[in-house]
């Protein structure tokens, strides 16, 4: 895999965001890597005047969308946000929707990284509304890197560690392709993680599972990615139970540096309520989570956009 090329980092001036720019910093490779730094302003919208009692309709504007709010961005961008090794650097505003806008211009970048800051929102509010980062998920065309504030210390392993949780699907595949170059140039102990159910529903039977059907798998995946230029051996490890809770566990037992996991890319309703296991994990996981989507099942390119548009460079 070759390194990263085009990162889109995308900037909220919060302390969340801070670290995981740390993060885009440190996959940036100099000379190679071009950095883009993006700031979505939002609308500010205030009633024109005059209005009176039973008009029919308000019109709003936006007071904040003209090019003197958007130097302001772009100086606090380049004094908040200055890589701490050598990296070209382009920065960018824009004004709208924060996901939409952010995954646009990662399609007009072709981006081949976007990175996120997650504020780590837990319980069925998060499930039903969601986050900039949840929202950036579901529909960006590539590897997103997600990390947010840690709430305690996490726990510091003596080596790199990159953990990759596998369900033996394709998207884990395309995952576990991305974990095994990551774990070669961090010169990081490689983690195959499978979380097997405690159970099936077959032919409307519950069905208990062995988990002993899942290591031969397993192992077979482990030697596929174990290699003299890795500087210490894949592992592999089988656990049972939820699998974003053994996923999350795992991590924080064997001091994680990075999970690197598949998404199925799937959409409607049910995914909406229900989330995949990257949406659970990307959120309450201690480390960055890199998630990474099996090109089957990308979304189709957004539409081009004439109208609405403001982009500043630098």
């Amino acid at each position: 895999m070759k390194p990263f090329q085009t990162i889109l980092f995308a900037a909220d001036f919060s302390q969340n965001a801070k670290e995981a720019f740390g993060a885009a910093c440190s996959l940036a490779t100099p000379k190679e890597t071009r950095l883009h730094i993006l700031h979505v302003v939002q609308p500010d919208l205030v009633p024109e005047e005059p209005t009176f009692f039973g008009q029919a309709s308000v019109q709003f504007y936006d007071v904040q969308k003209d090019g003197r709010s958007d130097e302001a961005v772009m100086q606090s961008m380049r004094e908040v946000y200055a890589p701490d090794r050598p990296c070209e650097v382009e920065y960018h505003t824009r004004h709208g929707d924060v996901s939409t806008e952010i995954v646009h211009m990662a399609d007009e970048l072709g981006a081949d990284l976007l990175v996120v800051g997650a504020h780590g929102r837990t319980g069925l509010g998060w499930l039903l509304t969601g986050s900039v980062a949840t929202s950036v998920l579901r529909r960006a065309r590539c590897p997103v890197l997600a990390l947010h504030s840690r709430e305690r210390p996490p726990k510091v392993a003596e080596k790199p560690v990159v953990v990759l949780p596998t369900d033996f699907s394709e998207s884990s595949a395309e995952a576990g392709k991305v974990a095994r170059s990551l774990a070669r140039d961090m010169g990081a102990r490689l983690i195959i993680l499978h979380v097997a159910p405690f159970d099936v529903l077959l032919n409307d039977m519950v069905v208990p599972v062995d988990p002993r059907l899942y290591r031969d798998a397993l192992e077979d995946e482990r030697r596929r990615a174990d290699g003299p230029d890795l500087k210490y051996p894949a592992e592999s490890r089988l656990s049972r139970g939820d699998a974003a809770e053994e996923i999350i566990r795992t991590a924080a037992e064997v001091g994680c540096s990075l999970i690197v996991m598949g998404s199925h890319g799937r959409t409607g309703l049910n995914r909406l309520l229900v989330g995949s296991v990257a949406e659970h994990v990307m959120p309450r996981a201690d480390c960055p989570v890199l998630i990474v989507k099996s090109p089957r099942h990308l979304p189709a390119p957004a539409p081009d956009r004439t109208a609405g548009k403001a982009v500043a460079v630098s």
